[in-house]
């Protein structure tokens, strides 16, 4: 694609590996419009903000592997956006408890992971609230169809389109239109249901987060107030976010959210061994939380028909391997 002609393409998706995307195309001269469903930015870097305070119930963190990653996160963290968290970490399993807190280092957007997806998202021209009816293509080119979309809107053609959404969702997106969608189609999810705690009076536990692969319902928790400036909400001494296995989240995928928090509260509970009369509870449905199966490919492109796909399910589950694949898509369509 010749870049000089300002080429026009089109990102579904705008979450880690569709802003990425996003941005690498723009830096390299594209006319880039993003769609995305929801009313902001970040998919699973979601921040969830009450009465009770914030709350980072989707991605709780990022790491670091790749040298590419690890420049970009080195910018951001002079940038303010992101910060190494300390926090002591802990995974419970049947044999005991074993300290992780050195085993890696871990990153938090702040003062809310959501900010990392705003930082992308800054200066591009995304289209929220837009649902993505069908991608469509005649002579002119690719065509994006939302649900009430503006006829002008609607009449606007694009000379490459990328989905960066869940494979199941992209599989279907792009089914008939490409041969990836078959690919697209072998990933399947784990669901996890999320639940957020304010407390009135600390907990006293001696770590920031775990991980229990010992118990029944509860896989995650993290101390979500002591993460790096998330700021003090009178009458909320701690704020924590648990997470819960996947088995059991499969299990009760379609239970009621207020039954869901008592469960998970009730667990967090026994497992720390002390009472808890938290002052706000809230349980939130993540649907496509980890790809059990994800493609050894980082991104996918069919360079013929000029369309491809990117995500967590590309490559592996981690915010990482999700903005390395929308990187690398884009890199991909400036060829």
């Amino acid at each position: 694609m010749n870049l000089s002609t300002r080429a026009r393409v089109a990102v579904v998706g705008a979450g880690v590996a569709g802003l990425a995307c996003a941005r690498e195309l723009t830096a390299h001269g594209a006319a880039v419009t993003v769609f995305d469903a929801s009313d902001s930015p970040g998919g699973r870097v979601a921040t969830l903000v009450c009465e009770a305070g914030a709350y980072d119930h989707g991605a709780q963190y990022l790491t670091v592997c790749d040298e590419r990653f690890a420049a970009a996160v080195r910018n951001w963290e002079a940038e303010g956006v992101v910060q190494r968290w300390n926090g002591r970490v802990v995974a419970f399993t049947s044999g005991g408890a074993e300290d992780k807190t050195r085993a890696i280092e871990r990153f938090v957007a702040v003062p809310g992971m959501l900010r990392l997806a705003t930082h992308l998202a800054r200066e591009l021209d995304v289209r929220y609230r837009s649902t993505v009816a069908r991608v469509w293509r005649d002579d002119a080119g690719w065509r994006v169809d939302c649900v009430d979309q503006d006829p002008d809107a609607a009449a606007v053609t694009y000379d490459a389109v990328c989905v960066a959404t869940p494979s199941t969702q992209a599989a279907a997106m792009l089914r008939e239109l490409t041969p990836l969608a078959e690919i697209i189609a072998t990933v399947n999810w784990d669901p996890c249901w999320a639940t957020m705690l304010a407390l009135p009076r600390a907990t006293g536990v001696d770590y920031d987060a775990a991980f229990f692969s010992d118990d029944p319902i509860l896989g995650w928790c993290a101390r979500d107030s002591a993460k790096p400036r998330r700021g003090v909400v009178p009458g909320v001494a701690e704020r924590w976010v648990l997470h819960a296995r996947p088995r059991w989240s499969r299990r009760f995928f379609q239970m009621d959210e207020a039954e869901v928090a008592k469960w998970l509260t009730r667990s967090f509970s026994a497992r720390i061994r002390r009472p808890l009369s938290p002052t706000h509870v809230t349980a939130v449905r993540w649907q496509y939380a980890t790809p059990l199966n994800p493609l050894s490919q980082t991104w996918l492109w069919d360079a013929e028909r000029r369309i491809g796909a990117a995500g967590d399910w590309c490559g592996g589950p981690r915010l990482e391997n999700a903005y390395l694949s929308g990187v690398g898509l884009a890199h991909e369509v400036m060829r």
